[in-house]
């Protein structure tokens, strides 16, 4: 049976499994034991039970046998046919034998896994590798492999064919063993193939063989100069300086090895640990890169510079250290991690939870938003020590507040304190914008990563003690100023107001007049939630794609005018694709240039997918989804109404993916813009013009089709009355 291993409250899980203990099959033998190996010892285990086991072959004499061997005999009646069968038998017992323990070790996996969300990533069959002899499962486990690689929307993707020569030069330069290049040799390479790629394409070439694995680049500014062509080197660079050994550091100067002693144990990693690490010697390629690879954990989120402010409240320039959370051991201690519970709330703010949906959370995404929080605020101190522990942190907000962020199983929980003044309840602006980076950052970290988790807001009953994944109850319910029962404790009512303010309220200004309380109010009506995603889609939904369609298509040689030019053939030829209003938004027959704002999400869309062909396949998986989506709100909508639950999904499945497609326009200043915009318009009700261009939009929309239908209509009785 499965270990019935219980997590340490105060650890970050690492897999589903890491608790998991094989169990050991007995023998039938009169010396079997019954012993619980544990997990280093699995290999051992099956290779001791796939080991051929010797039987006792009988002592019984029998006439015409020799002591040299079996003769072999003529008739059925000779004694030694029995002999001859019982080898038989045993060689079938021992291959049943070894499908039964292979069949109990499998059983006993998916036994294991059958309630965690790892059990959808199995595939049907199972597979028992012997790596010690040459076994024919292996040949059955590729095939397997490839069968379901085939699956994937990746699979099949089509790219430009004047691609292929230079992929064959990076396969090259790979091969030569070069692990990172200048980008201006890249582009001198492509100059000198026969049909080189645009320039204006190159960045996409880049992008997509980064988004596949094979290189990594990233048009930032600081990181655009290079191209890692070797994504294992860069592994391996991080690998080094997280599993370097012990013994080289103590035998190193002392004040190194009180760095790697540092490192370990908090995970502050100081320059000069690197320097000891990264020797020209031991690793002359990461010694002449130190400051390329730097920027790339930084970028990825897995260092990060943190922050300091002094007495006054300036902030001070850290340089000498960056901060791994990977790296964090150390236990959160018992007072954070049970605090004395505050039903009232006078001092501290309700605790928001991020719960994700599948009970599957990978513990590098909250190491990414640790990071990209450290990157924000200060850690807080207490007698000089940094407050950052395994799976939590706590950061100092400003003189009187302390926010605590903290991961236990699939949950991640955002709590704020208030210290130090005659004003003890939290500031709930301050709690508003803590609830808007952290679910930007973490819809910006599953987004970039591509994974489908989902998450939703929960809040924790306020007389809960402790960080505990039980006693939450979802937003979507307390939406609406209501008062909902809490079925964890003795029957006691949660009022909405007490634990919704702190994080979906602002605080209202006490000069603001009627017109701005109402501006600065979150969407609490089912109208106004419609509205809010309407807004999201129409708006900046567009935008994003408009920006999106210009990075594929307009360069500094060439228009939007003349990419469509090049593309006419085509476009005529989809005349079921594109209809007259649109082909007169592309081509003008005023003699005008096309402008980019009068496209909307269907024209965008029919675009992407028939004469953009540099288009991702995740690009393109993800704008489908937004005209789904769209139709969904739009065409089949029966009313103007969205419930409080339903908005919560239609909200994270826009915006992420909004984020990511922002990502790939290349723009960080866009990219930044967006997020904002999306912050914004959670947060803020749609001004009242809006609600007239969003019912505008879908007039004309209407309006569009009913024009086509009436066409239609006609044109069938014209042929109806011909025939």
């Amino acid at each position: 049976m499965p270990a019935k291993g219980v997590k340490s409250d105060t650890q970050t899980p690492t897999s589903d499994t890491e608790d998991f203990t094989f169990p050991t099959t007995s023998k039938q033998d009169d010396n079997a034991t019954n012993t619980q190996p544990r997990p280093s010892t699995f290999l051992r285990s099956v290779r001791k039970f796939l080991k051929p086991r010797k039987y006792k072959r009988s002592e019984e004499k029998t006439i015409g046998s020799s002591s040299t061997g079996v003769h072999p005999v003529s008739s059925d009646s000779q004694p030694n046919t029995p002999r001859i069968m019982m080898v038989q038998v045993d060689a079938e017992k021992e291959k049943r034998y070894r499908h039964d323990v292979c069949e109990k070790y499998f059983k006993e996996i998916r036994s294991y896994l059958k309630d965690k969300p790892t059990m959808f990533h199995l595939v049907d069959e199972d597979f028992a590798i012997d790596n010690t002899v040459v076994d024919t499962n292996l040949v059955a486990l590729k095939k397997k492999i490839v069968a379901v690689a085939s699956k994937q929307p990746y699979w099949g993707e089509e790219v430009p064919a004047r691609w292929i020569l230079l992929e064959r030069e990076l396969m090259r330069l790979k091969d030569a063993g070069i692990k990172v290049i200048p980008r201006i040799l890249l582009e001198a390479f492509n100059q000198a193939e026969d049909v080189p790629i645009p320039t204006e394409e190159l960045d996409l070439f880049l992008k997509f063989h980064n988004d596949i694995g094979t290189i990594l680049y990233f048009s930032i500014e600081e990181l655009k100069d290079k191209i890692v062509l070797v994504p294992q080197w860069m592994i391996d660079a991080v690998k080094s300086l997280i599993t370097a050994d012990e013994m080289f550091f103590l035998r190193n100067a002392p004040v190194v090895a009180r760095k790697w002693e540092t490192f370990n144990k908090s995970g502050q990693l100081y320059p000069e640990l690197i320097d000891a690490i990264w020797t020209k010697e031991k690793y002359p390629d990461l010694h002449d890169n130190k400051e390329h690879i730097l920027l790339l954990m930084e970028h990825l989120n897995i260092i990060a510079k943190p922050r300091c402010f002094s007495e006054d409240g300036s902030e001070i320039k850290v340089d000498n250290y960056f901060l791994a959370p990977c790296m964090l051991k150390e236990k959160t201690p018992e007072n954070i991690m049970f605090p004395k519970s505050d039903p009232e709330m006078k001092s501290s703010s309700s605790v928001l939870c991020y719960n994700f949906v599948e009970k599957f959370l990978p513990s590098p995404i909250f190491h990414r938003l640790l990071a990209t929080c450290v990157s924000r605020w200060p850690i807080a101190q207490t007698k000089s020590e940094n407050q950052i522990f395994c799976g939590c942190c706590i950061f100092s907000l400003d003189l009187h507040h302390r926010l605590t962020v903290l991961f236990r199983e699939y949950v991640i929980f955002v709590h704020v304190f208030r210290f130090g003044t005659t004003e003890l309840t939290p500031s709930s602006k301050l709690c508003i914008t803590v609830q808007e980076f952290i679910t930007m950052t973490l819809t910006s970290i599953i987004g970039y990563l591509g994974r489908a988790l989902k998450f939703e807001m929960y809040v924790r009953c306020p007389r809960s003690v402790g960080y505990g994944v039980d006693c939450l109850i979802p937003v979507a319910d307390l939406q609406g100023n209501v008062d909902v029962p809490c079925h964890f404790h003795d029957i006691h009512v949660i009022r909405s107001q007490d634990v919704l303010k702190f994080w979906f309220q602002e605080e209202e200004p006490s000069d603001a007049g009627p017109s701005d309380v109402a501006t600065s109010s979150a969407p609490t009506s089912d109208t106004d939630r419609f509205m809010c995603i309407a807004y999201l889609l129409v708006d900046v939904g567009s935008r994003v794609l408009r920006q999106l369609l210009s990075h594929h298509t307009v360069s500094s040689t060439c228009t939007l005018d003349q990419y469509l030019a090049k593309n006419i053939s085509t476009i005529n030829r989809l005349t079921r694709v594109f209809n007259p209003s649109q082909m007169d938004i592309m081509f003008p027959t005023n003699g005008d240039d096309t402008n980019l704002d009068d496209y909307d999400i269907t024209l965008l869309s029919a675009l992407f997918q028939n004469i953009v062909p540099t288009l991702s396949q995740q690009e393109k998986n993800m704008i489908k989804r937004l005209r789904e989506e769209r139709n969904k709100l739009y065409a089949h909508a029966k009313s103007c109404l969205i419930s409080a639950c339903d908005f919560q999904t239609y909200w994270n499945d826009i915006s992420s993916t909004l984020i990511t497609l922002s990502q790939q326009c290349g723009d960080t200043a866009f990219e930044a813009q967006i997020l904002q915009e999306i912050q914004r318009t959670k947060v803020s009700a749609i001004p009242a013009g809006s609600y007239l261009d969003i019912l505008k939009t879908w007039f004309d929309m209407i309006q569009n089709v009913t024009n086509r239908l009436q066409a239609l209509e006609a044109k069938t009785k014209s042929l109806t009355s011909d025939s």
